[in-house]
Parts: C-alpha cells; structure tokens; sequence
C-alpha cells in the first residue's frame, strides 16, 4: 500500500513539473502581451496626450498587471525624485531588483532597454518614430513567443506525465 502512495506520489510530482515548466512560456507570452499593451498606451499618452512622462508612467501603471506595474511605480518615484540620470538608469535599476519575477528573454529586455535609453532624447516626431519601432520589434517578439509557447507547452507537460508513466513503470 505505501509503495502504491509512492509510486502516485511521484507520478503527480513528475506531472506538475512537466505543467509548471511549460507555463513558463506561457507567462513570457503574457509579459510580452502586457509590455506591447504598456507601450502603445505610453504612446498614446506621451505623442497624442502631450502628457510629461511622469503623469504617463503614473497613468500607465494602473492600467497594467504586476510585476509590470511595480516596476513603472518605482521608477516614476525615482524620476520624480531626480534620484537620476534618465528614464533608463531608473528603469534598469529597478528591473534588476524584480527580475527573476519576469520570464523575458534577451531579446525582449533588450528591445525594451534600447527603447527607454531613447526615451526622451527627441522631439514629438522623433519619439514617435521611436515608439512605433518598439512597437513593432515588441510584436515580431510576441509572435515569436506565442509560436515557441504553443509548441514547448505540450511538449513538456507531455514529458513530464511520460515521465512520471516511465517512473511508475520501472517501479511496479
């Protein structure tokens, strides 16, 4: 009976991994979903609403989901603050903080960190075409995550109940 307790024991456990890990890139997806909702808003409130960055970034942290939102409320409290040197620098020093609650890949960190290095650097049109590059190089990465998700979820779910079937197997 206790080997029987085990035996499922390990089966559940191996399972769940195999789930957990491949929620994993359903999460990246989600994260990239919110970052290209964030910028497109951002846009609208700096290019169409004038709005200082300030006021948008305190606009735009109520309308995304955590850890998203931590990370615009603290980095508008630096800017507010002149606790720095640019909206990267304050950015950057709080993503570092909160990183290992994001499941972004280079590519997306680095798309965002070119972005907030120009933020602010120009005038209305030059940001403009700034943001509409983010914006693009933001979906060409979604559409990228949606497709590695949609293939690596299945794949490790299913390896992990295979996994925990082979262990029960050799066990019995």
């Amino acid at each position: 009976m206790f080997k029987l307790i085990l035996i499922s024991m390990l089966f559940v456990t191996s399972s769940y991994i195999g789930f957990m890990y491949g929620e994993t890139f359903r999460k990246r997806c989600d994260e990239v979903k919110e970052i290209l909702k964030a910028l497109i808003i951002l846009q609208n409130e700096i290019i169409y609403g004038s709005t200082p960055l300030p006021e948008a970034l305190e606009t735009l942290k109520v309308k995304v989901n955590s850890p998203l939102d931590e990370i615009l409320d603290k980095t508008n409290k630096k800017l507010i603050q002149g606790n720095v040197k640019s909206v990267y620098q304050a950015f950057n020093e709080e993503f570092m903080l909160l990183e290992e609650k994001f499941y972004l890949s280079q590519s997306d960190k680095r798309i965002i960190g070119d972005f907030l290095k120009s933020l602010g650097e120009s005038g209305v049109f030059g940001q403009e075409k700034i943001f509409n590059l983010a914006i693009e190089n933001i979906k060409i990465n979604l559409k990228e995550a949606e497709d590695i998700s949609r293939k690596n979820i299945k794949v490790y779910r299913c390896l992990g109940i295979c996994v925990g079937a082979m262990l029960t197997i050799f066990l019995i």
